[in-house]
């Protein structure tokens, strides 16, 4: 009997093994099977590796490009990847086979989705430009951003070598320049102020933007009129074939643009606006001593384009800006205190240009263009009412031509005239007031000058740019110029005489050449050394007693007692890509000497001050260092890493060293003297509805000046400045984030929506902007000012209806 049970239990055994097996045989488990290609070429692609869930374990496919693999039911994401291309992921809901073909796109073939780049392309590596630097408006938006608005002042401030005093603040200093020092243009009309809310934002409509060049060293010879660097700003051409519209709805402002055609394929319209007027949330969520700020702000970019034919365009574009600014007890001006004080400021800019092709080898360009900046500095008191106006009228006409008469020369020649009318400071006029009318005599002054650029490619390896512009400035009258008493400094107490100058009649001239050199040397098939050396002036200046400029601070022309700059810059770099261009590292080394560089005596009123030079001391500036950068441009994963080592320093001596001297005459550092900083980017796009960017920004603090000791008067202790910027704040360091969600799947009823959403500050460190001083029973305190120290949080909703 026990036989029989054992017998049994085997056979009953071997029936369940063979009824499985036969069940297996008929409930086979799905699979995804399916072939892996290159997108452009269709040769199949062998060990791509097929992973599930974002795991390893998967499978390969074979030489064919083939895979299969069998899995349980339920729903799993797919990755296929491949060395050298970009990865594609899938979600698969597996109730049956499915069959699933991939293309990859290999990305050394791909269009770079440049953010920066010293040189956009391999063949810009062969070309002798140095310290150019190109933006990308796409890559730009792909940053996290302060507040959800898209900022190319920020954007610039991550790239080696570019910098501000700190957060809010206002310009940008490059390579060791003040901000007056760079020239920043759009549609080739200049920009005197370049940002919103003193300093919080860029003023440029990001969505009229095709491109933006920044010239750090290498400056063509096209231009003139500052020392330092150039910043030159092109609005798009507005689509002549069908109607496009984009915009953007955030917390700070809202945004809309469109290209409307007008007649396709000849003329056509441009219009983008943006605008801030959600003030009224600060007012709901601000502390009871600041609910009666107000700031706002709008842009209007327009462009008219009109092509009658293959070999002419003519397009007019304009450019308009406003910001007004409401403060309780905040005031400019000397002696003035107001209950409330309110600031209007902005630009009125217009520009004509014509592009002629005479035949391919020769094309000239002529343009037209004006500026008007003026800013209203107000305090509606009921009797001690205050009015301050000031304006910069800019007008420029420009021929340039470019001729390329074979494959080994290029040239470029023109000729510009360049007329500045300035209102420095009208306060109470025609208004009744206890405040005193005071009217500073406006300014008038012209600046002609003629360039010629010429690229020669003397061998495969070496190539060479060399160019020389010769510039001419004077100063016109009507005007006044006191004349002071010899061996004795600029004074009230020291004026002789007053000589008077007749309208149109000349009060001061200055002129000079400006060559500018730059050449290359191949080193390899992916490498050059390049060499750049630049001589620019500088004719009209910025004249502030701050750390950063208010938008109200005074401009001021070359006159007989203020001489124009005079910048000698040199750089040395070694560019090499990597991997068919996918790769880039660049090290640049550069040194500045500028001559006849400004700064103000102690206690200096440079507002409202007819005689401007006694407040001023004349001295010369330095700046050297070096920038170490490291780009990836293409595939899923891009950015970048930089290094900058910079110095900047001033001597200000004078004509009279022993009374004008400042820190006795030796070297100090400036107000942007940051030796150290560290900037890192990454973008990472997983999905196409997915992508997600931080930003790493790291440097040494700024200097500031510490008092060396104490004074006492009636009882009250007060700070003693012996030394000028001879301490600094603490170092400064920030994590940005930003999540863009978008469906692009939308394409096909031609719209496309997103939202970003950004962290500004992740971890909220209270970066110092600067440091002051109080007196309290224990002495002289000091104290921190932070702009932003917390974690801001925005969220925006951009579109486009193409």
């Amino acid at each position: 009997m026990a036989q029989f049970f054992t017998k049994g239990k085997i056979l009953f055994f071997l029936l369940i093994v063979l009824a499985f097996s036969a069940f297996s045989q008929t409930t086979t488990l799905p699979a995804v099977y399916g072939r892996v290609i290159d997108a452009q070429t269709g040769e199949p692609l062998k060990g791509a590796v097929i992973a599930l869930d974002f795991k390893k374990s998967g499978t390969k496919t074979d030489s064919l490009g083939n895979y299969k693999i069998h899995l349980p039911y339920g729903e799993y994401v797919i990755k296929i990847s491949h060395v050298g291309y970009n990865s594609f992921r899938s979600r698969v809901l597996l109730k049956k086979d499915e069959l699933l073909n991939v293309e990859l796109n290999d990305v050394t073939k791909q269009l770079e989705e440049v953010i920066v780049s010293s040189s956009s392309t391999k063949k810009d590596i062969q070309t002798p430009s140095l310290g150019v630097t190109i933006l990308s408006l796409k890559g730009i938006k792909k940053l996290p951003t302060m507040m959800g608005e898209v900022d190319v002042i920020r954007s610039l401030q991550t790239l080696p070598g570019v910098s501000s005093v700190g957060e809010g603040s206002n310009g940008l200093n490059i390579r060791g320049s003040n901000v007056d020092q760079n020239l920043i243009y759009i549609d080739d009309t200049p920009i005197f102020n370049p940002t919103h809310m003193f300093g919080l934002f860029s003023v440029f409509a990001s969505d009229a933007i095709r491109d933006l060049e920044l010239y750090k060293g290498g400056v063509p010879a096209r231009f003139g009129g500052r020392s330092a660097a150039v910043l030159d700003i092109k609005m798009i051409e507005p689509n002549t074939d069908h109607f496009k519209m984009q915009g953007g709805i955030g917390l700070v402002s809202n945004r809309v643009m469109a290209e409307i055609p007008v007649i396709k394929e000849k003329l056509s319209v441009l219009v983008a606006a943006r605008g801030s007027f959600n003030d009224f949330l600060f007012k709901m969520v601000a502390p009871d001593n600041l609910k009666n700020i107000r700031a706002n702000f709008m842009d209007i970019a327009t462009k008219i384009y009109y092509r009658p034919n293959n070999k002419n365009t003519i397009s007019f574009s304009n450019y308009f800006s406003y910001d007004y600014y409401r403060v309780d007890s905040l005031f400019s001006l000397e002696n003035v205190v107001a209950k409330r004080t309110n600031f209007d400021y902005g630009h009125q800019n217009f520009a004509v240009h014509w592009n002629h092709y005479f035949s391919p080898k020769l094309s000239m360009m002529l343009s037209g263009t004006t500026t008007f900046y003026n800013t209203k500095t107000y305090a509606p008191d009921t009797v001690n009412t205050i009015n301050l106006l000031s304006s910069i009228k800019y007008n420029n006409i420009h021929a340039s031509f470019d001729y390329i008469p074979n494959d080994k020369h290029k040239l470029n020649f023109g000729v510009s005239g360049t007329s500045y009318k300035i209102m420095p400071g009208r306060l109470n006029e025609g208004v009744a007031s206890r405040v005193s009318t005071v009217i500073i005599p406006d300014e008038q002054s012209f600046e002609a000058g003629i360039y010629a650029d010429e690229e020669f490619k003397v061998s495969e390896k070496f190539t060479f740019q060399a160019g020389l512009r010769y510039s001419q400035y004077w100063q016109i009258g009507a005007g006044t110029v006191n004349e002071y008493a010899s061996n004795q400094m600029p004074s009230l107490g020291t004026i002789t005489r007053k000589i008077n100058y007749a309208p149109g009649e000349v009060m001061a001239s200055y002129g000079g050449f400006e060559p500018r050199l730059t050449m290359k040397y191949s080193i390899g098939k992916d490498a050059t050394v390049k060499f750049g050396y630049n001589r620019m002036q500088q004719f009209f200046q910025l004249l502030s007693n701050n750390t950063t400029p208010l938008p109200t601070s005074r401009w001021k022309t070359a006159s007989a007692y203020i001489k124009p700059q005079k910048s000698d810059f040199v750089s040395l770099g070694l560019f090499k890509t990597f991997n068919e261009n996918v790769y880039e590292t660049s090290l640049e080394t550069y040194y500045r000497d500028v001559q006849n560089t400004l700064d103000f005596v102690s206690g200096a009123n440079l507002q409202l001050n007819p005689n401007i030079e006694t407040q001023l001391v004349t001295g010369k500036g330095k700046a050297y260092g070096f920038e170490l950068m490291l780009q990836k441009k293409k595939g899923e994963m891009t950015g970048w890493i930089s290094y900058t080592y910079a110095r900047a320093f001033s001597q200000m001596v004078g004509d009279f060293p022993e009374v004008q001297s400042i820190n006795g005459g030796n070297w100090f550092p400036t107000n942007y003297d940051k030796p150290h900083t560290f900037n890192a980017m990454i973008n990472m796009t997983p999905t196409p509805h997915h992508s997600f960017s931080f930003t790493f920004a790291y440097n040494t603090g700024r200097p500031f000046s510490s008092p060396s000791g104490l004074y006492e008067i009636g009882g009250k202790r007060y700070p003693v400045f012996s030394e000028r910027n001879n301490d600094r704040i603490r170092d400064y360091h920030r994590l940005d984030f930003s999540w863009t969600i978008s469906n692009p799947s939308m394409k096909h009823v031609r719209w496309e929506g997103s939202w970003v959403f950004t962290v500004y500050n992740l971890y909220g460190r209270k970066n110092p902007y600067s440091l002051f001083f109080k007196s309290t029973k224990y002495g002289i305190q000091p104290y921190e000012l932070s702009v932003f120290a917390s974690p801001f949080v925005s969220l925006t909703y951009n579109f486009k209806f193409l």
